[in-house]
């Protein structure tokens, strides 16, 4: 009778943990985890775990709790085999997914229908999450070139770079613009940058001849591509500036920046789009299938039209189909840029670092933009008095 009496008890508490954490009810959660001792991994009628739901409802604080409390992070006990990613992947929340990628959680685990996270997060058109997942590297791959190995008398990188490093190859937003920004706010890596580019090619072969993972490969390769172009740019400017390298350093790519997105008579940046092609040139493995279709993609745009070798190459290394350069920033190809120019509200940017960086090439424009913008607004409002007399007369 004790026995079945405390059972009851442990089913009635672990019914509170499921209803706190759907109320996303932090501090009743974490009481019944740390003080009632409520099994982390107890499952609801549909095979659910307290970590599994907190993903679905996107809560990244009840997702670290129950991870700190040892939840399993690739527990597929559900009905239909979800993931605490797959649940995570349909909410939509970055933060929850990167902490599950951080904490261990498999990227190639399958629910019922034989789906990975990452494409339920597609069906349900959360493609930002599906870049993440297909971009996620482990930390450990990275760290593994800070020990030595082997006949080796150093580490192929310094340990201070493990952090650095990871936070470049798991970047999303794959357009040299933005990565020279991030290089260049990072200047560890730029110091550093002959043996991270190694390291690059390194994961690049890895990734093609081991596992087989052509996307990376690609994307390690363009990386590596970039970085070396900041570096040589970099050496270049050092040696002919005589201010403090502190001073010197810390605008130092925007130069090379500003070259990349500079646009012709139409605005099109020509020196990112040959740059671009340069990279794809170089890329080694030539028998890569990603890396053919594109080539045969580029090879039928002409330079100074659309589509661009950058959404070419973001799409061929993102999976984003279809990228959308409407909604993109200008300068750096952010999705879902929110901010546009105040006078011709024709292009739009991520933030104003990216509106001040494109302003000496957007300047040349904006004047027209802005009055084909009014053009359009004012024919617009004029089609719609149209359409009401019409309607009034009928």
């Amino acid at each position: 009778m004790a026995e079945s009496s405390q059972e009851n008890g442990s089913k009635q508490l672990e019914k509170e943990l499921f209803k706190y954490t759907l109320e996303c009810n932090y501090e009743q959660a974490k009481y019944l985890i740390t003080v009632e001792n409520v099994h982390v991994d107890c499952v609801d009628e549909d095979g659910t775990t307290p970590l599994q739901q907190a993903a679905y409802k996107g809560d990244y604080k009840l997702c670290k709790l129950f991870l700190d409390c040892g939840a399993n992070v690739n527990a597929t006990t559900h009905v239909s085999r979800y993931s605490a990613l797959t649940f995570a992947s349909l909410s939509g929340n970055i933060d929850v997914v990167n902490l599950l990628l951080e904490h261990g959680a498999s990227t190639t685990s399958v629910n019922s229908i034989n789906k990975t996270a990452s494409q339920m997060a597609a069906f349900v058109g959360n493609h930002h999450i599906v870049s993440i997942i297909n971009n996620y590297l482990p930390i450990e791959e990275i760290e593994y070139f800070t020990k030595i190995h082997g006949l080796e008398k150093e580490p192929k990188l310094p340990a201070v770079l493990s952090q650095p490093v990871h936070k470049l190859v798991v970047i999303t937003n794959i357009n040299p613009v933005k990565i020279a920004m991030f290089i260049q706010a990072t200047p560890v890596i730029l110091d550093n940058s002959i043996k991270v580019a190694r390291v690059l090619n390194i994961l690049s072969e890895k990734m093609f001849k081991d596992q087989c993972n052509e996307l990376l490969s690609l994307k390690y390769h363009h990386l590596a591509f970039v970085l070396n172009a900041c570096e040589k740019f970099y050496l270049e400017q050092k040696s002919k500036c005589s201010e403090t390298t502190e001073k010197f350093g810390k605008d130092v790519l925007t130069p090379l920046i500003k070259r990349w997105i500079c646009g012709d008579k139409n605005g099109f940046p020509i020196g990112l789009e040959k740059f671009l092609r340069q990279d794809v040139r170089e890329y080694p493995y030539l028998e890569c299938t990603l890396f053919q279709q594109l080539v045969r993609t580029l090879a039928t745009g002409n330079i100074g039209e659309e589509p661009s070798a950058i959404s070419i190459i973001n799409e061929a290394v993102t999976g984003q189909r279809g990228f959308n350069i409407t909604t993109s920033c200008v300068t750096c190809s952010d999705p879902n840029a929110e901010k546009k120019c105040s006078a011709c509200k024709s292009v739009q940017y991520c933030d104003k670092t990216c509106q001040k960086l494109h302003w000496f090439t957007h300047k040349n424009f904006c004047a027209e933009l802005k009055k084909t913008y009014e053009e359009e607004k004012l024919k617009e409002v004029e089609e719609g008095v149209e359409n009401n007399s019409e309607a009034k007369e009928l």
